[in-house]
């Protein structure tokens, strides 16, 4: 942390009790009397400000022992936002102003004669009651949250939904539907998201399955000579892509690496490991042979997920994936 950064922050009215917890990017812009709290300093906790990340007036995050707050790059809270918890906002989501969202909650009905404060007290002093206080909040990116909503603890918004003003979230809402009410239900949906057999980077229509961790820009990503950019979606640190649910396949993997070096990425699919790949030419292609753990999926796609190491961040790059039965 930077002191001309300190000397702003406190400046335009900023309260931050930890420093050492604290991360941000040079490009993060915090506006006037943001109050940024560790409940308990000593703890395992941090609150982390990705590239571009724009905190409106008054908001306030806030975490307890062992929470996270991770706010991703290119994302915006509008004046008096209060995130409370363990809450990740993913890249590219869009927040309007009044919006509360909290991993936590208070207990009226646990023990309903005593007092809520003294419930409270009750439940957190056992270890059980601390370990599943806190039920993360996970916003997906390109999200738009409207003016004045509610997201209580445990909720996933997905990708490129559409919360309505006012609204209050008490379920999941799937990617790039659009939700209004108190309790939000679905209106519509911005597109049906459908994941094909083959996905392509070049083709637009495609680019929503390029699910998280992608430079959707596309103006910080490599440029490689004989190659559009048009044609390849470059990676951050980790990466997922939306596919169809997948039982029995074969998936093959098109993509290009940025620097002539070799490194390992590994892959997993709906949380299942299923090797370590090394790439080490600029173009490169391997095959993965998948055979689900499950007998059914609720939902129409699969996630097929990138890890690559940290230093390695932009130069691993996706042109197509292809699901094939067997």
């Amino acid at each position: 942390m930077t002191i001309l950064f300190y000397i702003k922050f406190l400046l335009k009215g900023g309260y931050i009790n930890s420093f050492k917890k604290f991360q941000k990017a040079k490009s993060v812009w915090i506006g006037r009397n943001v109050s940024i709290f560790f409940d308990q300093p000593g703890g395992n906790q941090l609150i982390s400000l990705g590239e571009n990340v724009r905190i409106g007036h008054f908001s306030d995050l806030s975490v307890g022992t062992n929470d996270t707050i991770l706010i991703k790059d290119h994302t915006t809270l509008n004046t008096h936002c209060k995130i409370i918890g363990d809450v990740i906002i993913e890249r590219y989501c869009l927040l309007s102003a009044n919006i509360l969202i909290s991993s936590g909650s208070h207990y009226a009905t646990r023990y309903p004669h005593l007092l809520i404060r003294h419930q409270d007290k009750r439940v957190l002093a056992s270890e059980e009651g601390m370990k599943n206080h806190s039920q993360p909040v996970h916003i997906e990116e390109d999200a738009w949250i409207g003016f004045g909503v509610y997201i209580k603890q445990g909720i996933t918004i997905g990708r490129g939904a559409v919360v309505g003003a006012n609204s209050v979230v008490l379920h999941d809402i799937k990617p790039y539907e659009i939700v209004a009410g108190s309790p939000a239900r679905k209106i519509k949906s911005r597109f049906e998201f459908d994941p094909p057999a083959k996905i392509e980077a070049s083709t637009e229509e495609h680019l929503p399955y390029f699910y998280r961790g992608f430079d959707h820009y596309r103006d910080t990503t490599p440029n490689l000579e004989g190659i559009s950019a048009e044609i390849v979606m470059w990676a951050y640190e980790e990466s997922t892509i939306a596919i169809p649910a997948v039982s029995a396949c074969k998936i093959s993997v098109k993509g290009f690496i940025s620097m002539p070096n070799s490194f390992s990425v590994k892959v997993s699919v709906d949380g299942s490991e299923v090797g370590n790949f090394e790439v080490s030419e600029s173009v490169f292609q391997f095959n993965i042979i998948y055979e689900s753990p499950l007998k059914s999926k609720l939902n129409n796609h699969s996630f097929i997920n990138f890890a690559i190491p940290f230093e390695k961040r932009l130069q691993f790059g996706i042109n197509s994936i292809k699901i094939e039965d067997l």
